[in-house]
């Protein structure tokens, strides 16, 4: 489908992206990262405030005369469709080119339904959110693209699902290219984890302060994956498949089987399904009076049940939870010593919700990492993983756009 930035010059692309990117504010700025004269920039900056790329920011810190002029991203001037799509629910949002959410919603909705019947579902829904939002706007905003965060491996080539553990059914799947047909604008897809670490990093302080940014994000849920940031630059590896560690071996156990068919997954010891399973065993046997009235009250079981458990102080929550937090660690501490990133954030109900998870976690990174590779290591619980999804999956799809649109 045609891209919104299809008919807008080259150069005046360039300039709004690297203004959009916080590579550059100023005209010398600009001039300097591209090699064109100021006069040139000043009219390839005229040329993006009339097609409503940029608009006026005030000035820069002064270095001894006037201070320079700066702009910034126009990121009012359109709509992404976000699609998170989860193992049992679809969380969507229309947004700003930011990532600002302007309207959201959360619909129960198995996996396990396959692709296109979710799919469908998504672009059904997405439509019709993006109407609302458009109806209900004081000037007319144009759908720029969407952006879909699957949980598995995705090829990027393609856009298709690789493999996928808990996708049944959507192994190479045309994602992308289905929901090209059903929303009429460009589609990009990603794994779940890396648009989380993707929208994490926009909440960094500026680039130009050369804030580290060597991250490892991990993602404890349904299942386990981490995102992998380097020097600036989320990592996905030669297949898409980088980071997805819910499958390593941790333990020799033939009997801790995962839903992979393998045995000794992380995920099989410490991921969410797994503690659930658990969880609901304990219940039934009376182990655990807090999840058994949960259970009962509710018919099922949440990993945030097990939250509210481990602080209430029910024993099979906190065994449950610190299970958990013990393997990630270990898992961590290998991780760390290999890569050492500058942060690591975990995501996911028991990290966001627990702060003995992120204890336990932190003891054994210290304990087993590297000492030089923990020296400055900063350990923490993101403040909401699916924000920092959202964020992240508008931010690819306008990425994608430029990029496509300024690719030689």
């Amino acid at each position: 489908m045609p891209s919104p930035l299809s008919a807008i010059d080259r150069d005046v692309l360039t300039v709004a992206n690297l203004v959009r990117t916080s590579r550059a504010l100023t005209r010398q700025e600009l001039a300097s990262r591209t090699g064109m004269s100021r006069n040139t920039i000043s009219t390839l900056i005229a040329s993006a405030i009339e097609t409503g790329l940029l608009v006026p920011d005030g000035s820069a810190p002064s270095t001894g005369g006037r201070a320079p002029q700066t702009w910034r991203f126009h990121h009012e001037a359109g709509l992404i469709m976000v699609a998170g799509v989860h193992s049992s629910a679809l969380h969507l949002a229309v947004t700003d080119l930011a990532g600002h959410a302007l309207c959201q919603r959360m619909v129960d909705w198995p996996i396990m339904r396959g692709p296109e019947e979710t799919l469908d579902e998504v672009a059904r829904q997405m439509r019709e959110m993006a109407e609302n939002v458009q109806a209900s706007s004081s000037r007319p905003l144009e759908v720029w693209g969407a952006g879909v965060s699957l949980p598995g491996p995705i090829d990027q080539s393609t856009g298709r699902p690789t493999a996928p553990p808990i996708m049944p059914g959507w192994d190479r799947f045309d994602v992308r290219g289905h929901l090209d047909n059903r929303l009429g604008v460009p589609v990009a897809v990603d794994n779940d984890v890396n648009t989380m670490l993707l929208g994490y990093a926009t909440t960094l302080p500026d680039q130009r302060l050369r804030c580290p940014r060597d991250i490892l994000y991990l993602q404890i849920g349904t299942g386990i994956g981490a995102g992998i940031m380097s020097a600036g630059h989320v990592h996905r590896g030669a297949d898409g498949a980088a980071g997805d560690i819910g499958h390593v071996r941790v333990t020799d156990a033939d009997s801790v089987v995962c839903r992979c068919g393998r045995t000794g997954c992380l995920e099989a010891v410490a991921g969410g399904w797994s503690l659930l399973r658990d969880a609901r065993r304990a219940a039934a046997e009376g182990l655990s009076p807090h999840l058994a009235t949960r259970l009962e009250d509710t018919g099922t079981l949440t990993l945030e049940d097990i939250v509210s458990g481990v602080l209430a102080g029910d024993t099979e929550c906190l065994t449950l939870m610190v299970r958990s937090a013990t393997a990630v660690g270990d898992a961590l501490a290998m991780l760390v010593s290999f890569f050492n990133p500058s942060q690591v954030i975990l995501a996911g109900a028991l990290p966001q919700g627990c702060p003995m998870f992120l204890d336990v976690a932190r003891r054994i990174v210290s304990e087993r990492a590297l000492i030089l590779a923990t020296a400055g290591l900063q350990v923490t619980a993101a403040a909401s993983g699916l924000e920092d999804e959202r964020r992240g999956a508008a931010l690819l799809t306008v990425n994608a756009l430029f990029n496509a649109a300024t690719r030689d």
